[in-house]
């Protein structure tokens, strides 16, 4: 079973899965490891803003570990899997040129939305460990979770929330036209595979316009959720008050479980590094609205 703890409460005899950060040590820059040495466990010990996920059936458990997070982590997982499901066959539909309605996700919008009444911080974990295959999918419910979670934390409608979960699981429908080699290349793109990079909300737009009662909620974070508040986003180098709300929201919660998750071709940030540098990144977000992420994420202790 998956676990993500604090470094500090690392032991010996752990096997790790991941550190998050960047390590300039080569054993903890390892993906995958079983902690063998004391002096290995004293440095992830001293790190004290990093996270660490463990695979305790291959190693030791954390000792004062409760019987209720193995029962959500449970859970979790339980409602990720029929929602990568559902994803996957409402996905395929757009791929092959089929019309789709939002009461065909509205099954996962609900149980993402249970979600984070019930365990928030153990879904959002979870959804962060992303292998090549299922990042389109997990990211998606990622960004639907955090979507929820911050438009509730803002005290919005909840009808406005329900559609803010489903803009955050069709953000990137534009991907689908995009080469896989394109979407998981390890390396740096080219000019060309940027542009097919930067295409993908106009694309993703003209597919959600074409599905009969798509909210235009939807369709605004959909085309707009690259913009940035200095004006040197995508598409449209919208800027400030010419980015809604509703956008501005989408572009926090993108990027930070971009940032954050574990994928096959690089190390996350902790959330701690990811919110500093969002904080840092003048021009790129909406700064009064990153704190109160930030403070959202407290509340749900989401670390």
């Amino acid at each position: 079973m998956l676990k993500r703890i604090e470094a500090r409460q690392v032991r010996t005899g752990m096997f790790i899965e991941m550190v998050e950060g960047i390590w300039h040590d080569p054993l903890l820059s390892r993906r995958r490891f079983l902690l063998r040495r004391e002096s290995d466990t004293l440095k992830l010990n001293e790190c004290a803003d990093a996270g660490v996920v463990i695979n305790t059936t291959k190693g030791l458990d954390v000792r004062n570990n409760s019987r209720k997070i193995e029962i959500d982590v449970r859970a979790a997982r339980e409602t990720i899997q029929k929602s990568v499901e559902v994803l996957e066959n409402v996905f395929g539909r757009l791929q092959g040129g089929d019309a789709i309605t939002v009461d065909q996700v509205e099954p996962v919008i609900s149980s993402v939305s249970k979600s984070m009444d019930d365990y928030p911080a153990v879904f959002i974990s979870v959804t962060r460990l992303k292998s090549k295959d299922e990042v389109t999918f997990l990211h998606s419910l990622s960004v639907s979770a955090l979507m929820i979670l911050f438009s509730r934390h803002l005290g919005l409608d909840e009808e406005v929330v329900q559609t803010l979960g489903t803009a955050g699981l069709l953000h990137d429908v534009g991907k689908l036209e995009i080469p896989l080699e394109v979407l998981n290349k390890e390396g740096r793109l080219n000019e060309d595979e940027i542009q097919l990079i930067r295409d993908h909300p106009e694309k993703g737009h003209a597919i959600l316009s074409r599905q009969e009662g798509m909210s235009e909620i939807v369709l605004d974070v959909c085309l707009n959720h690259h913009e940035r508040i200095d004006g040197k986003g995508y598409p449209r180098k919208l800027s400030r008050d010419n980015i809604s709300l509703h956008a501005r929201l989408a572009a926090i919660c993108d990027v930070y479980d971009a940032v954050t998750s574990a994928r096959p071709y690089k190390t996350p940030w902790s959330p701690k590094e990811a919110l500093t540098w969002m904080l840092a990144n003048e021009g790129h977000f909406d700064r009064r609205l990153v704190k109160k992420f930030a403070l959202c994420l407290s509340v749900a202790s989401v670390s």
